[in-house]
């Protein structure tokens, strides 16, 4: 069973929305546009994870390498991190 030639054309074309999807792909993405920005808003509630301090309670996870020898130790009034030396 074959299919018609009708079917086969069919098969191949793109539907604009695909042909749209395609080239939009194609060029990339622009990360210096504020779309792709992320900036979290209100109080955090930051915890220690190794090197990281990860807040969670935001609606996208986020995290800040402090490295080994700092510590975290609280966080201030406006949900800044509070960090000391070891």
């Amino acid at each position: 069973m074959s299919l018609t030639e009708s079917e086969q054309e069919s098969k191949t074309l793109l539907t604009a929305e695909e042909e749209k999807l395609i080239n939009n792909e194609e060029k990339g993405f622009d990360f210096d546009n504020p779309e792709f920005t992320f900036a979290p808003k209100g109080f955090h509630t930051w915890r220690a994870e190794g090197p990281y301090i990860i807040c969670r309670s935001c609606e996208l996870e986020h995290a800040i390498f402090i490295g080994m020898n700092k510590l975290l130790v609280g966080t201030d009034k406006e949900g800044q991190p509070i960090l000391k030396l070891r």
